[in-house]
């Protein structure tokens, strides 16, 4: 039963009830509609029968009807790159002398379409445009074209990011913690909950963990990057010296530089923190650590990854490729 059938049986229902207790304001109050209603529902009866009763249908009212065809938008575009400085009002009275009629407003408008509304930006395109063509390319073109990585890193171990945060105070348990890590050249993650945001738990963690997974690997953990947080300093900082590990440390409000692990962060509250929490009751540590490497495991080994980094791969077969390829030779 579609909509307007069941509207149109609920007036004929009305019409009915007001008969059947013979008084049109009872029948009103009882279906809460107007008198006002009721009668322009009755008045519809008489004059076309049962089928005047169904909802008159509405046409939505025809939009505008596009003021600028292809030929015009391209006509545009190449105006406005072959004089790259103009405004729009100029090319509008440059395209009037070659015929085409379109005001400022609809050159400004076609030209943020293609994302040409800035003089900036048309200098861009023409100066890509030139680059491409006549392999005339600037320096400020140079580095507008060039796609350079975030942290550009050729194997896994050569640079892991580090950082912890709150996960929250449980009842029963009390305030946990979380450190993960994130390794750069392949997006594997590590991570484990911790009691207390520490400089001690920070080194059990990189000699613990991290250490002995990428000596399992067949990788050597050289460089780890933290921001200046006082978990990563004193005893973890000794611990990176014992290793042979070099410690760096992100600007002063520049997290954005150790974005790998930030983002991962994320991802681990988004996708399972927040999921857990309203499925489970928790009540000891290590039940939290347990739901978080079932996690860590799908993430690793079976999540669908995207990026420059894996392209396709999941991070497991990044880090372990070198080990299985061992293996099946």
């Amino acid at each position: 039963m579609t909509l307007e059938d069941k509207v149109h049986g609920f007036r004929l229902h009305a019409l009915r009830r007001a008969e059947e207790l013979g008084n049109v304001s009872a029948a009103c109050r009882e279906l809460a509609i107007s008198r006002t209603v009721f009668y322009r529902w009755k008045k519809r009866l008489w004059a076309h029968g049962a089928d005047g009763l169904h909802p008159k249908r509405t046409s939505s009212r025809p939009g505008r009807p596009p003021l600028l065809g292809p030929v015009e938008e391209r006509a545009i575009v190449a105006a406005a790159l072959a004089w790259p400085t103009w405004g729009p009002n100029r090319v509008s009275l440059q395209l009037a002398r070659q015929g085409i009629h379109v005001s400022p407003s609809t050159v400004w408008r076609a030209l943020r379409r293609r994302g040409l509304g800035k003089r900036e930006a048309r200098l861009l395109a023409l100066g890509g445009h030139a680059a491409r063509t006549a392999g005339l390319l600037t320096e400020r073109t140079r580095r507008a074209l060039r796609r350079t990585r975030h942290v550009a890193v050729d194997e896994p171990g050569e640079l892991v990011c580090l950082d912890t945060f709150f996960i929250g105070k449980l009842k029963g348990v009390g305030q946990m913690w979380q450190i993960t890590a994130c390794d750069a050249g392949s997006s594997y993650a590590w991570a484990r909950v911790i009691p207390a945001r520490n400089a001690k738990e920070s080194a059990l963690f990189l000699t613990e963990v991290l250490v002995p997974a990428f000596a399992q690997a067949g990788w050597k953990l050289r460089r780890v990057l933290t921001d200046r947080g006082s978990e990563f300093k004193g005893e973890f900082d000794q611990a990176c010296r014992d290793l042979g590990i070099t410690h760096s440390r992100t600007k002063p409000r520049h997290v954005w530089t150790n974005g790998f692990v930030e983002r991962l962060q994320g991802t681990i509250l988004h996708e399972h923190w927040r999921v857990v929490f309203r499925r489970r009751y928790f009540t000891r540590a290590r039940q939290l650590q347990a739901s978080l490497d079932a996690f860590l495991q799908f993430y690793n080994e079976e999540r669908p990854h995207q990026g420059y980094r894996t392209q396709g791969r999941t991070p497991a077969e990044v880090i372990w490729g070198a080990v299985v390829a061992a293996k099946e030779a």
